[in-house]
């Protein structure tokens, strides 16, 4: 498939988000990306099938975030696009053992409770309510949670996205924080446990 043209980040961004423009940009994407997130997928027990499935929604999955806005350019696109691809490929990998898995992940403790709590409150009908309780923690912290528990990424990609955080253990000590504050804001006010609770219920 021709590409067009060479796109810059920038450039890239503002034609996804042009109706006109998108089809090229995208194109550019796929010929320019592809084989690096390929790569990816095939060496972490993929097949090329698995490869093209996994692209196609981390692209689709890119195309909404920038046309909510979402894409800041703290990280470039090629690592915006890696860690997506990363994500939802070890994600994949993790249902095709979810048996074994789940009853591991269960064991783990505190923080896999934190996190199975969190990614089943945010991907149900509560999402909203949960969302606001995010925003009142501050942005930092909201954006922190979010990449963690719902995106479920890693730490070290989330410092390239967070570049205000040195590394990997300010990072930690930062979400330690914010999950803190959380139970000090469920503890301090009945209407917030009751949102949790009732999110719970629904979550299974």
């Amino acid at each position: 498939m021709q590409v067009e043209r060479i796109y810059r980040d920038d450039e890239l961004i503002r034609d996804l988000k042009t109706a006109k423009k998108m089809d090229a940009a995208i194109r550019f994407i796929y010929n320019e990306h592809y084989p690096l997130l390929e790569n990816y997928v095939l060496n972490n027990k993929g097949v090329k099938e698995d490869a093209a499935d996994v692209i196609q929604e981390t692209i689709v999955a890119f195309v909404e975030i920038v046309k909510q806005d979402k894409f800041r350019g703290d990280a470039s696109v090629k690592s915006f696009l890696f860690s997506i691809t990363k994500n939802l490929w070890l994600s994949e990998l993790r249902k095709r053992n979810s048996a074994e898995n789940r009853n591991r992940v269960f064991e783990k403790g505190k923080d896999t409770t934190e996190q199975e709590m969190i990614h089943h409150l945010i991907r149900r009908e509560h999402f909203n309510a949960i969302q606001k309780l995010f925003e009142s923690l501050g942005e930092k912290c909201k954006q922190l949670l979010m990449l963690v528990y719902y995106e479920e990424m890693q730490m070290s990609d989330i410092v390239e996205i967070m570049p205000d955080y040195q590394n990997e253990q300010v990072l930690r000590n930062k979400k330690y924080k914010c999950m803190k504050q959380l139970e000090q804001m469920m503890l301090n006010n009945e209407t917030l446990r009751t949102q949790f609770k009732n999110a719970l219920k629904h979550a299974g």
